[in-house]
């Protein structure tokens, strides 16, 4: 599992899409965006909305395209023969992907704070890693079901766009929707990415309650998740 782990993190490391859609991008976004609104309150909500965009586009769509790579080479099938267990290479990428997923959250985070001068603490630190980790392992899980329902990178690519672009313009990411239509607060509300969204910005501020909701609802996400996951494994075995 180790090994699988190592490598797992070193095919990361010299993935192009990281670099840009969950490193780059990110913390360029958190930077202009920030600057030109130039609001103490808005300062934290684009680093919170770059922080988990980041960890949308890489446990999410990176990965998708990774798993497809890896089903349609037959690697699964391959540890049949192995004495290693599918279930323990399936945490050990899970874990490396989430891993990953949580360095560029805080890399966007640590920029955020040094250029906002944003008022963190230890606690607020944990509380925000708690919720990028159980955020990012429940659309990776969401990336193992998405991979097996595709074929093609074709149709990666439409299926992981269908499902990014309604989390990020369906959430309050960049902009506020107090003002919205009652169904559009009603999309908002039901939003897995605004679940991580609320996360992240209760963390800092350090509002509990709030915090505690949305780490409740990431769990219930994180497990029907994973039910998808093993479900799609199932099927492709049939």
């Amino acid at each position: 599992m180790n090994t699988i782990f190592s490598l797992s993190l070193k095919a990361a490391a010299r993935e192009p899409f990281l670099l840009f859609w969950s490193i780059l991008m990110p913390m360029g976004g958190t930077l202009i965006l920030g600057s030109l609104i130039g609001n103490p309150d808005y300062s934290i909500k684009i680093t919170t909305g770059m922080m988990a965009m980041g960890i949308l586009f890489y446990a999410f769509t990176t990965t998708v395209f990774s798993l497809l790579s890896q089903r349609r080479r037959g690697v699964y099938q391959l540890l049949k023969v192995t004495p290693l267990s599918l279930s323990r290479y399936i945490i050990s990428v899970s874990g490396a992907w989430t891993l990953v997923s949580l360095i560029c959250a805080m890399l966007v985070l640590s920029v955020g704070s040094i250029f906002f001068h944003l008022d963190l603490t230890i606690a607020s630190v944990a509380r925000i890693g708690i919720i990028c980790v159980l955020g990012a392992m429940g659309y990776v899980f969401l990336s193992f079901f998405i991979s097996g329902l595709c074929k093609t990178e074709a149709q990666t690519s439409i299926a992981t766009n269908l499902i990014t672009m309604p989390l990020l313009l369906g959430s309050e990411a960049f902009y506020s929707l107090d003002a919205a239509p009652s169904w559009v607060k009603t999309i908002v509300f039901v939003n897995p990415f605004q679940w991580l969204l609320n996360g992240l910005r209760s963390g800092i501020s350090g509002n509990i309650h709030n915090w505690s909701i949305s780490l409740v609802a990431l769990v219930v996400f994180l497990g029907a998740t994973l039910v998808l996951a093993i479900g799609s494994f199932k099927s492709t075995d049939q």
